[in-house]
């Protein structure tokens, strides 16, 4: 059950993180409106937020996904067979 769900949260990570990196229009409307982004905006910006979230973020969401992804394989493999 638990690996169903890791393969599914890692997908949708996976899914908004390239959204993040190929569109553009996407970052700038997520600083802009998300309250999560808002300290962000705050702190840099919001050309620099969207800088630090398509240059740092996105590729770790990436690299997160894909291993919950592969973690998630696992232990399906291992609770059904």
């Amino acid at each position: 059950m638990y690996g169903i769900l890791l393969i599914l949260v890692g997908a949708v990570n996976i899914y908004y993180a390239t959204k993040f990196l190929t569109d553009p229009s996407f970052a700038s409307n997520y600083v802009k409106k998300s309250p999560k982004a808002y300290i962000w905006r705050k702190m840099f910006g919001e050309e620099k937020s969207i800088k630090i979230i398509r240059r740092l973020f996105a590729p770790l969401g990436i690299i997160l996904g894909t291993g919950f992804i592969l973690f998630g394989g696992y232990l399906a493999y291992i609770t059904f067979v």
